[in-house]
């Protein structure tokens, strides 16, 4: 049994190697692509949480300065609390609205995923439907010889 190849087959064999190749290139290019695209999505959802923890800490120290001052001084005049007591009360609650705030915020950034999921369970996709298109041609070479 002879195992050359005729100069047709042979030209097959090319034709469809270099097939397979062109679709391998072309489906990574597009799943970098994807990938892409999905981190700057997620880097958008960061910088989103990020401005959202920046604006409720801004909003928070400016509301506990003026408004601890404001209670401070209510206390201080409509009960027999010292002024300390007043402060400590006064402390204390914005501490806790503070605490809030700041949860909700790592609530949102916890949401943000810095790994394209999609991008790499849609190449693992890809990869196999070329291994088995690449065995599939592979055995009708073979039977061809």
């Amino acid at each position: 049994m002879e195992t050359s190849l005729q100069p047709h087959e042979e030209e097959t064999i090319i034709r469809l190697i270099r097939g397979i190749l062109q679709d391998t290139l072309g489906l990574f290019s597009k799943e970098l692509t994807a990938a892409k695209l999905e981190v700057k999505q997620e880097v958008t959802k960061a910088l989103r949480s990020g401005v959202s923890l920046a604006i409720g800490g801004f909003i928070l120290a400016v509301g506990f300065i003026l408004l601890s001052l404001m209670f401070v001084s209510i206390l201080a005049t409509y009960t027999p609390l010292p002024i300390w007591a007043s402060l400590g009360i006064v402390a204390l609650v914005y501490c806790i609205a503070g605490a809030m705030v700041l949860w909700a915020g790592t609530q949102k950034a916890s949401r943000v995923k810095p790994f394209p999921e999609q991008s790499v369970r849609s190449t693992k996709q890809d990869v196999r439907y070329i291994a088995e298109r690449a065995a599939g041609r592979q055995q009708t070479a073979e039977k061809a010889l």
